[in-house]
């Protein structure tokens, strides 16, 4: 019985340090009207529960709408982490006029955060919240020529489920492919589904086949003395 406690003992550390390694990295997935993105992003825990701060992003864009398509080079600069207007006005905005605040919610519960002063009045603009991102969602570089930005976000739950996710591209001067960014149709964006995971860590990895390797062994001695003559 001794055995049995110690190779359990050897599987939950292993699980236990694999589960907790596949917090800072994520693999994503986007596809939908016109639009495909994918690739791998990192986060750190902010100074509020339950919301990480994008740290870093790559992978590839394509826009097959307006031609466009390219790597991902890095988050759009200077990074913005204001994540609800309400509590700290001014959200980032890039030079071609998408809004961004590079917050990631794990627990696919982005919170209402779009407010603007009306009349004096801090007034919810945007009436809709869920998702892995919120409706600022997160910038970033794409290379080649013509200083495209794109964004990906969350629209929220806007009737019924699922959450709706899009994307949009900017350039330098102007915003490229973002329908109803400046009308009163709602919500923005190419819409899309997205697909967020973990990604282990390769010492996750290691440390996970060391613990199983020990179970092995463990109950390999166990065997071997249960056939010996004598034990």
């Amino acid at each position: 019985m001794k055995l049995r406690y110690i190779a359990v003992l050897a599987l939950a550390v292993a699980v236990g340090f694999a589960s907790a390694a596949m917090a800072d990295e994520f693999s994503f997935s986007f596809t939908g009207g016109g639009i495909t993105a994918s690739g791998i992003f990192t986060v750190s825990q902010s100074s509020t529960a339950g919301v990480d701060e994008i740290t870093g992003i790559s992978g590839t864009f394509s826009d097959s709408n307006v031609g466009v398509s390219g790597a991902i080079t890095g988050l759009y600069q200077p990074v913005s982490y204001v994540s609800n207007t309400l509590a700290t006005p001014g959200i980032a905005d890039t030079a071609g006029g998408l809004s961004y605040d590079d917050t990631f919610y794990p627990a696919g519960n982005s919170p209402l955060v779009c407010y603007d002063l009306i009349n004096g009045v801090s007034t919810l603009t945007y009436p809709f919240s869920g998702g892995v991102f919120d409706i600022f969602g997160v910038a970033f570089n794409i290379a080649g020529p013509g200083s495209y930005v794109g964004e990906l976000w969350s629209n929220g739950d806007v009737g019924g489920g699922p959450i709706v996710y899009a994307a949009g591209l900017a350039n330098a001067t102007s915003l490229v492919d973002d329908p109803n960014a400046d009308s009163a149709t709602i919500p923005p964006g190419e819409y899309g589904s997205l697909t967020v995971s973990p990604v282990p860590e390769s010492g996750s990895l290691v440390l996970m086949s060391i613990g199983l390797l020990g179970i092995a062994a463990l109950w390999a001695r166990k065997i071997d003395r249960l056939r010996s003559p004598g034990m």
